[in-house]
């Protein structure tokens, strides 16, 4: 990152959602502009960005939010990947440039209301600044059923890697497993580029809404500032327990 300096904050960002108990505390900082060296490091390193805001978990007490990368080359699907892969063929995929629409946004909206259970209305504001902006680039993928909307994927394109940013889908459609497919398709779009990892962000092991991430092998997960064999990662986890 040459000699740019960085100025890091703490954000205080209320309850975890991935435990019971506990708040969700972020290490960040802010930038319009970072180069895909500079954020390929940093992702090496942990972070993970939303807008222009790159951050790394820092909760006191837990170590659960844990980076996890998929080999795209030596990836293979399951059984249950492939059928989804297959049911899901119909659909046509545009890659646009980030930017803002009114369908995206409005997918968005539905799709935070009815997913999460978003209890109040999210604005254009909240939608530009979360996914929209960015200091990378960004690729919007845009999951289409004939001239129907289905799903939209946020990924950053670096330089010997991509980066699964977000995610969004039709809760109506939730049969599809879309989320499973977006990231079948990414793997095969990385391979095409001919990009060995993808990162998907934080992988959380009793987490329902982050689990899933396992599923795709073969993985490695950030450990003492080193990337480890998915398989290998209990054995030391344990160790470092044991001895703390």
């Amino acid at each position: 990152m040459g000699s740019t300096r960085i100025r890091f904050y703490q954000t205080h960002n209320g309850p975890c959602p991935y435990r019971s108990n506990g708040d969700w505390n972020n290490l960040a900082f802010q930038t319009q502009n970072l180069s895909e060296e500079a954020y390929g490091s940093l992702l090496d390193l942990g972070f993970r960005r939303s807008g222009f805001s790159v951050y790394h978990p820092i909760c006191s007490g837990c170590t659960n939010c844990i980076p996890i990368r998929v080999n795209t080359s030596t990836f293979k699907a399951s059984r249950s990947q492939r059928k989804t892969w297959h049911k899901n063929q119909d659909l046509r995929v545009e890659h646009h440039p980030s930017g803002f629409c009114q369908q995206g946004f409005q997918l968005y909206s539905k799709y935070q209301q009815n997913w999460h259970q978003c209890g109040s209305p999210v604005t254009e504001s909240d939608y530009l600044d979360f996914l929209i902006h960015s200091p990378v680039r960004t690729e919007m993928l845009y999951y289409y059923d004939l001239d129907r909307l289905l799903a939209i994927g946020w990924i950053d394109v670096l330089e010997k890697m991509l980066s699964s940013v977000y995610f969004i889908f039709d809760p109506d459609e939730a049969s599809r497993r879309l989320g499973v497919y977006s990231l079948l398709y990414e793997i095969e779009y990385a391979r095409k580029l001919e990009k060995t990892w993808l990162y998907l962000g934080y992988w959380v092991e009793d987490s329902q809404k982050m689990s899933y991430k396992s599923d795709f092998q073969p993985a490695e997960l950030l450990f003492n500032k080193k990337w480890v064999p998915f398989k290998q990662h209990h054995d030391l986890f344990s160790k470092h327990n044991a001895s703390t």
